[in-house]
């Protein structure tokens, strides 16, 4: 499931790149680029501490997720801080493409996995 994200985070790269740079120039898209580096960082952190409890102890597993958000959070905003110190990047642009590529990456899974079939509206 992470690889599908990744390969579907990586085939988007290039036009939010070129977005972040028509928006704020080289600076936006080294900005977009950090912001789509942490969204994929993060979701592949998840994977790997659910994937391997679920290998070795799946009763594990709730705690395991509770665990994986938390320290993705903390790591996200590790992440965060040093940015806004070094001013390397447009913080705005980083933080909506951090959570832009996690929802569009999050949702187009869930549609994958969960189609809406035989619906009709009256």
């Amino acid at each position: 499931m992470v690889r599908r994200m990744a390969v579907r985070g990586a085939l988007a790269t290039p036009l939010v790149l070129a977005l972040g740079w028509i928006i704020a120039g080289s600076q936006g898209a080294l900005s977009a680029g950090v912001g789509i580096a942490m969204a994929l960082g993060n979701l592949w952190l998840a994977a790997r501490v659910l994937g391997g409890v679920a290998e070795n102890n799946p009763n594990l597993l709730l705690i395991a997720a509770m665990l994986a958000f938390g320290g993705g959070l903390a790591a996200l905003t590790a992440v965060a801080f040093a940015l806004r110190a070094t001013e390397l990047v447009l913080f705005p642009v980083t933080g909506f493409t951090l959570i832009g590529t996690h929802l569009v990456l999050v949702l187009w899974e869930a549609a994958r996995a969960f189609p809406v079939t035989g619906t009709t509206t009256q």
